[in-house]
Formats: structure tokens, C-alpha cells, sequence
């Protein structure tokens, strides 16, 4: 079996190339050709959630099967414990046979798999000249959905919010160097996103940090932090304002308190909800239909980025001769 690190990810991922093997599996998906049952989640005190996320994918005729399975825990409080929030660890197999192939990190593919699919999102519902983004986060995800959306897109400039002053001056200051395009701290949050062109959130915030007011005809929302039917990054008005698109419909009928919370107040209908990714992917629903058009795309994690990104890795690894094979 194959041990792949995150060193050796950083070696065999590219965001584009990520987005490109996730736009072909949500079509596979689409063509019925992949099995995810829902994600189980066990709570786990004080603070802290064990997530496991099978999927297999059955990719076209030549192509080898695949099946996998991750393990992630979020906890939290493990800001405070000078910790990560999330680790994960991925079990990558051959579909036909269930024999392991790999051990990969799981952290940094989920935040890359996190990044690439709101980069192929914002691909079919952002405005194609949309450039001036804000960014609500600083931490390792929100740095992952920048770099996505500009590994897909020319980004124009970076304005970021974060809770943490020290944090986030060294959070911009290491985007500017990476991305290569100016990248401030916020003075007004609220009338940063006024002038947004696309407003990403990658926090751990449980109460809305994005109101409706403030969005901009033609502006695209990205909301990847909040995962629980209680917590969420916009409020009703933002969502209610938007035409919203979802990872999954299954996941975020489920877990998307962005968007099950205005549904519980009334603001909205289930059928406010148009597409899921795959569905736009493919052409079946349409994404923006509009220049001022209020777009949103609000993902809870879905088992199949991470199973076509882990395929990725493996096949990019074993091409390179990268990873420690062990015997078990």
C-alpha cells in the first residue's frame, strides 16, 4: 500500500488539475455512475464531530473502479489548543477487488477538494469578469479557497475579515505573496462586501457574518464553513436574494443550516434551492442566467471530491515514483 503525506500531495496536486478531475466525476455522478450513501457523523464531546464519508465511482469504460472512504474529525475548539480544526485520513481501494491502495493525509486533500469545487462552482455562477473578491476567514481553508479561485479565474484584488488582527495581517501578507495580486484587511467588513464582485466564507462562525443587504446585483456568495443544520455564514436575506445552488441536494437538505434555516423561517422554498453542482456541471439546470443576478453556492462536503481526488494523487504518485509503500 501506498503512504502519500501532505508534503507529497503539495507534489502531485495542482488546484487546476483538481478542479478539472472534480468537474469529470460530477458528471459522472450525473450519469449515475457513482454511489455515495450519506455521511455519518458521530458527535463527540465537548466539542468535536467524527465524520465518515464512503463513495465509489464507476469511471468510464477502461478506467479503473473506485472506492474509498475517508476519516475526518472537526473540533472546534482546537483553535484555542494551538491545533488544527480538522484532520482527516483517506483509505483509497480498488472497486474491483477492495484491495488498499493508498493511506493519504487527509487534511490538505480536503481543503484542496473543499477550494476546487467552489472554484468549479463559481465557474458557471460567478460573472465572468468578476475579479474583486472578499474573503471572510484566515485560516488554512480560507486560504485554500482563494488560491482555487485563482488557479480558474483572474483575480483582480483580495479583501479579507478576519476575528484574529495578528492572524489575519500574517494571513494576507502570505496570500499577497502566493497569489501575486494586492490583498488588504478590511476596514468595513460590511461595505467591503458592498463593493464584492465574490464574497467566499471559510469560518467556523455559527451566527450569520454575511447579510443580504449588503450583497451587490451580480455578486456570487461561497459558503464551505458551516456544516450543521444550526450554524450558518449568511443570513436569511442573503439566501432569499440569491439563486442558490448546493453541493448535493441530499447533503444540504440535510446539513446546510444556511439554507435549512430559512427554509424553517419561511424566507424560502425547498424549490429555492435550483440545482445541485452536477446538474449545472452538465448542463441540465443552468448557473448564472443573469449579469445581475444574485448567485450562491453552499457546500457541506461530499464523499465523491474526495474519492476523485485521492485517484488523482494515487495516479499522479505512482507516474512519479512518490509515497512509501508498506506492507500491512
Amino acid at each position: 500500500m501506498l503512504i502519500l503525506s501532505r508534503a507529497d500531495l503539495e507534489r502531485v496536486l495542482t488546484p487546476r488539475e483538481v478542479v478539472a478531475a472534480l468537474a469529470k466525476a460530477f458528471a459522472l455522478s450525473a450519469a449515475g455512475r457513482a454511489d455515495v450513501p450519506p455521511r455519518t457523523a458521530l458527535a463527540v464531546d465537548p466539542d468535536g464531530v467524527l465524520l465518515v464519508m464512503p463513495a465509489a465511482l464507476r469511471p468510464e469504460s477502461g478506467d479503473d473502479q473506485d472506492l474509498g472512504s475517508k476519516l475526518v474529525s472537526v473540533y472546534a475548539g482546537n483553535r484555542g489548543r494551538g491545533l488544527p480544526t480538522i484532520h482527516a485520513t483517506y483509505i483509497l481501494m480498488d472497486g474491483a477487488t477492495g484491495r488498499p491502495l493508498a493511506l493519504v493525509e487527509g487534511t490538505y486533500l480536503t481543503a484542496l477538494r473543499t477550494g476546487a469545487t467552489s472554484a468549479l462552482a463559481a465557474r458557471f455562477l460567478a460573472r465572468r469578469d468578476a475579479g474583486r473578491v472578499v474573503c471572510f476567514g484566515a485560516g488554512v481553508q480560507a486560504g485554500f479557497q482563494l488560491t482555487c479561485l485563482a488557479a480558474d479565474r483572474s483575480i483582480q484584488d483580495v479583501t479579507v475579515v478576519g476575528r484574529d488582527p495578528a492572524r489575519a495581517r500574517s494571513f494576507v501578507e502570505g496570500m499577497r505573496r502566493r497569489l501575486g495580486v494586492p490583498v488588504q484587511l478590511a476596514d468595513d467588513p460590511r461595505a467591503a462586501v458592498r463593493r464584492a464582485d465574490i464574497v467566499t466564507c471559510a469560518t467556523t462562525s455559527r451566527e450569520p457574518i454575511v447579510h443580504g443587504t449588503d450583497l451587490s446585483p451580480g455578486a456570487h456568495l461561497d459558503l464551505v464553513g458551516a456544516f450543521r443544520p444550526t450554524d450558518r455564514e449568511a443570513d436569511s436575506e442573503a439566501i432569499r436574494r440569491a439563486r442558490v445552488v448546493v453541493d448535493t441536494y441530499a447533503g444540504a437538505l440535510e446539513e446546510a443550516g444556511d439554507v435549512l434555516i430559512p427554509m424553517k423561517e419561511g424566507a424560502i422554498g425547498r424549490d429555492h434551492v435550483v440545482a445541485e453542482l452536477a446538474e449545472i456541471v452538465t448542463g441540465t439546470r443552468p448557473g448564472r442566467t443573469s449579469d445581475g443576478e444574485i448567485t450562491a453556492f453552499k457546500s457541506v462536503g461530499w464523499a465523491l471530491e474526495d474519492l476523485a481526488t485521492a485517484r488523482l494523487a494515487y495516479n499522479r504518485a505512482v507516474a512519479q515514483h512518490i509515497g512509501i509503500e508498506v506492507t500491512l
